[in-house]
């Protein structure tokens, strides 16, 4: 494993930990620049480390204590179709093409969370938006690589989980979940090969991450938490709008 690979790894599952997203979206450029790997190769790896570092965040925030469970059934359940589906079209797309839109997605969603007000509070969820929004964002991860969390926390608190902490606990669930799917269906593709020991050295490092990163949420406030995440998100949508032009 390349040494840069290992303080990528931190900031991977420290980042991961503390917003419940931008794992995927770190994990794809990192192994891509730093392990110097192809799109095609960083992709279904990524899936792999997400899942395993969103599970170590999971485990250590013991977040089955706020989950609402009909609402983590529903996503995780379209999640996982959408993602087996956004898998399949993502392995005959263009490199260029996946990472641009993967820009386009983390940028608007920055600019949405930036503006939006927490309530700090958690309300009914509505169904249909639920299911909705549950199968795209799958499709979505499975098509783009990433965990799905930077769109997972927007749709959370849009549907009714204005808590940060809250809503970062379900994204991680969800993300094992939509994560699964992909794996699963990229396992069918004879093209997609994976390197068994590099993924789960990148993981172990990046689980360190994760738990840092959920020791900080719990005691930054969220309004901090809020303007962090969006801030993220415009420095990786720029980094990953570079790449795409920089992708034959």
């Amino acid at each position: 494993m390349s040494f840069g690979l290992i303080p990528a790894a931190l900031l991977i599952g420290l980042i991961l930990g503390l917003f419940g997203a931008g794992g995927g979206m770190l994990t794809v450029p990192a192994l891509m620049m730093v392990g110097d790997m192809s799109v095609k190769e960083a992709v279904p790896m990524s899936l792999w480390v997400v899942s395993l570092v969103s599970l170590t965040a999971a485990i250590h925030q013991q977040v089955w204590k706020q989950l609402q469970y009909r609402l983590l059934i529903i996503l995780g359940a379209t999640g996982i179709a959408g993602s087996a589906s956004g898998a399949r079209i993502g392995a005959g797309m263009s490199e260029s093409l996946q990472l641009a839109i993967l820009a386009i997605l983390i940028l608007t969603v920055a600019v949405w969370t930036g503006f939006v007000r927490l309530e700090n509070k958690v309300s009914t969820f509505r169904y249909i938006p639920a299911v909705l929004a549950g199968f795209a964002i799958g499709l979505l991860t499975g098509m783009l690589g990433v965990g799905g969390g930077f769109l997972l926390v927007p749709a959370l608190i849009f549907l009714g989980i204005g808590h940060f902490p809250t809503a970062v606990g379900h994204s991680l669930m969800i993300i094992i979940a939509n994560a699964a799917g992909g794996i699963i269906s990229y396992s069918t593709v004879e093209s997609v090969h994976i390197d068994i020991g590099l993924t789960l050295s990148v993981a172990l490092i990046a689980a360190v991450g994760s738990i840092i990163g959920g020791i900080l949420l719990k005691r930054l406030p969220a309004a901090r938490l809020q303007k962090g995440f969006a801030i993220l998100l415009i420095f990786l949508g720029g980094f990953i709008a570079w790449q795409s032009l920089s992708v034959t």
